[in-house]
């Protein structure tokens, strides 16, 4: 998802999915660590993004202090990527050390394994 473009579903039904995960887990189902951690299983499937190559499949998804993670390169340990919602807040977690904006609050996000690394960092 490092190529991503920004969603290309708009209209009133665009965002069900993701309004729905949200309205059932809340903006912190994991108050603190990496979005995704080894054997962390807080993480619930979200289907429906508001792109059409993605509507179909189904993602491991876990929100954090006010933004929606969907992992879809589960990498090695926490080395992993995928796309983030991030409507309210301007920040992400610290072990997020990669961000660019796609458009309408949607972001690709990179956890590095080595967090000594920073990436391209750019918010909306």
């Amino acid at each position: 998802m490092g190529m991503m473009s920004r969603p290309d579903i708009s209209g009133t039904n665009a965002m069900t999915a993701v309004e729905s995960f949200i309205s059932t887990n809340g903006w912190n189902m994991q108050t603190s660590g990496p979005p995704f951690e080894v054997g962390g299983r807080r993480w619930r499937i979200i289907r429906g993004l508001p792109w059409k190559g993605l509507r179909d499949q189904e993602f491991r998804a876990v929100t954090q202090r006010g933004v929606l993670y969907v992992l879809s390169n589960p990498g090695w340990h926490h080395d992993s990527a995928g796309v983030a919602y991030n409507p309210h807040t301007n920040r992400f977690g610290p072990t997020i050390r990669g961000f660019k904006p796609v458009g309408g609050h949607w972001y690709v996000w990179f956890q590095p394994e080595f967090q000594s690394h920073t990436f391209t960092q750019q918010y909306e």
